[in-house]
């Protein structure tokens, strides 16, 4: 009788070890960040945040990539939604501003890909957006990696602000 529990209890145990085994996770700090608004009085404002990949994901597809951030947000209905999108040019941490080196002010982006969350209003609260297709991109043609933009659109308008204990980093499964 005791057999008959061993034998399930050993697969089950094999079975855990392969399976932590086989996914990895990698968490990477942003390269550069900026926060930028249209003017100084307005409470618009939109993250730039650029991650470059590790290469050791050269030679794995990426499962799950989340940008995480916290912030302090104020909405529409107790609500804020995020939107984000990958950016179509480079540009510096240093430099940028809303209308620069931007073709149209605010950032260009490719509304082709985006990632979208509803969070609750308030303070330090963490943003996470599924950016897994942007990532696996980014992996295939490194070139194309200008970063992500994040901007508060969509059902529940609002406004939003760093907070600076939680900058952003993608949070990688592969």
């Amino acid at each position: 009788m005791k057999k008959t529990y061993i034998i399930p209890l050993a697969l089950i145990l094999l079975l855990l070890w392969a399976e932590s085994s086989w996914s990895r996770t990698l968490e990477v700090d942003a390269t550069q960040m900026a926060l930028i608004k249209p003017s100084t009085e307005s409470s618009e404002a939109r993250l730039l945040v650029q991650v470059i990949l590790p290469e050791v994901l050269a030679d794995y597809p990426i499962d799950f990539a989340c940008i995480s951030f916290g912030v302090n947000s104020a909405g529409e209905g107790g609500r804020v939604s995020f939107h984000a999108f990958p950016l179509n040019r480079a540009w510096d941490a240093s430099t940028v501003t809303w209308t620069s080196p931007w073709e149209k002010d605010g950032g260009d982006w490719n509304n082709g890909l985006s990632a979208y969350e509803i969070t609750e209003a308030g303070s330090g609260k963490t943003v996470c957006l599924d950016v897994t297709d942007f990532a696996n991109g980014w992996r295939k043609e490194p070139s194309k990696n200008f970063g992500i933009i994040v901007k508060v659109s969509g059902p529940f308008l609002g406004t939003f602000s760093l907070v600076e204990a939680q900058a952003p980093t993608l949070k990688i499964l592969y």
